[in-house]
């Protein structure tokens, strides 16, 4: 079965709850990372990881799917429209990046934002941008975001202003969404690190104009991956998913502070 394959057969197994299917896509022995979950080291762990969150997200359909393959591995970012413990509708965008060998699932790294983002003018501007465009290559598309991410990294942020287009859009679900080159690398340059260690670049996975790029402290616990959407050889949208265990952020907490007022009820 072709690599692009077996990920359209995960997200059709996915939508329709097909917890067996799942688990014979992913090798015995796979290695799956989840904002949702501890790292898991086998494919019955995957089954029952996907049979609990989709008791949590009722009604789970990955919708505006989008994917780039690099050889083995592959980049899947979507939407997931479900419903909460209140049967309430929400929107979520992850972020999946897969190694395939012979056909099965062994390496799995799946990233995820807050619930139901709010993007203002010129992000969804910016946005539609990104979308519309058609054009460029994989190759040129690499170059160009790993030259971004290594000036980033290095704290170069002159040499990195000139890979952005001037109306660039970071959208962070947890720091910030910003727009304008200035801003996207003020908000970069803020976001909060670890105590210890640097961050590393440790794989890009690049399409024609949209590139997923992976970002660690620490190799074994993925941490970030943003997915790069590039306009005539600039970036023009980042995406910033995160591992949001790995930075302390509960993900099992189901909004329902958020949502209902607690009081306690008195007879009269």
């Amino acid at each position: 079965m072709p690599n692009s394959d077996v990920v359209e057969a995960l997200v059709t197994a996915i939508n329709y709850d097909r917890f067996d299917e799942i688990q014979s896509l992913h090798h015995p022995g796979v290695v799956f990372h989840s904002f949702r979950s501890p790292m898991l080291r086998d494919s019955v762990a995957v089954r029952d990881f996907h049979h609990e969150l989709l008791q949590r997200y009722a009604d789970c359909t990955y919708t505006e799917v989008e994917v780039v393959e690099d050889g083995g591995l592959i980049a899947l970012r979507a939407t997931i429209e479900a419903k909460g413990y209140d049967w309430r509708a929400f929107q979520q965008r992850v972020l999946d990046v897969v190694r395939i060998e012979d056909g099965l699932i062994v390496d799995r790294r799946l990233y995820g934002m807050m619930r139901d983002i709010e993007l203002d003018k010129p992000t969804l501007a910016a946005m539609d941008d990104a979308e519309a465009f058609r054009g460029g290559s994989p190759r040129n598309t690499r170059k160009l975001v790993r030259g971004l991410y290594e000036k980033l990294i290095a704290g170069d942020r002159e040499e990195a202003a000139g890979f952005l287009d001037e109306k660039v859009a970071l959208i962070d679900s947890v720091y910030g969404i910003v727009s304008g080159v200035d801003a996207v690398l003020d908000l970069l340059d803020a976001t909060p690190g670890p105590a210890f260690g640097y961050p590393r670049l440790i794989g890009v996975v690049a399409g024609e104009n949209d590139a997923a790029v992976e970002i660690a402290i620490d190799p074994a616990r993925p941490r970030i991956a943003d997915w790069a959407r590039v306009v005539e050889g600039k970036v023009k949208v980042i995406e910033r998913h995160w591992m949001l265990r790995e930075i302390g952020i509960n993900p099992f907490v189901e909004y329902s502070r958020d949502r209902h007022s607690r009081q306690v009820i008195l007879p009269k």
